[in-house]
């Protein structure tokens, strides 16, 4: 007689199929990150250019990462935004994607970016920045390191 049986190998089958699941349910769970956006001077020359505040969020679901925020107080209109990648967080690296700004001295900062699987995980270990560039510090008058954060 040939019936079902959910003898060990079967049951190690199932619960290895359930494991599997669970893996890639929290593998697939949005990413939340914070940065606050502060001015950073390159030499005394730029201390008096380079003010104003700000603060963005980003979420990253698989490797599609969405950026908004505002600025405030910039001595000059801003004139881009871009995420740039470094070795960890506070170290400055190249540009890897262009952002958007509206406004002049205050405004938003956004975009979507889908990010290599370096930059993903350079991003989950706070080494991705978004900088916000303006007429009077066109090198970045904003930095702020994107790091993790509990969901909103």
């Amino acid at each position: 007689m040939s019936g079902l049986r959910c003898g060990p190998p079967r049951r190690h089958a199932i619960i290895a199929a359930l494991l599997s699941f669970a893996a890639w349910d929290a593998a697939a769970a949005d990413l939340h990150f914070q940065a606050g956006l502060d001015p950073v001077a390159f030499d005394d020359s730029t201390v008096k250019t380079t003010v104003g505040k700000g603060d963005a969020s980003a979420t990253l679901s698989g490797r599609a990462l969405t950026v908004s925020g505002r600025y405030a107080g910039l001595s000059s209109a801003a004139t881009a935004a871009h995420l740039n990648i470094g070795s960890a967080a506070g170290v400055p690296g190249p540009t890897i994607a262009p952002l958007t700004v509206t406004g002049g001295v205050n405004g938003q900062v956004g975009g979507k970016v889908t990010l290599t699987a370096i930059q993903a995980a350079a991003l989950r270990n706070g080494g991705l920045s978004i900088v916000i560039d303006s007429e009077k510090a066109p090198a970045g008058n904003l930095w702020g390191w994107l790091l993790a954060s509990p969901p909103p």
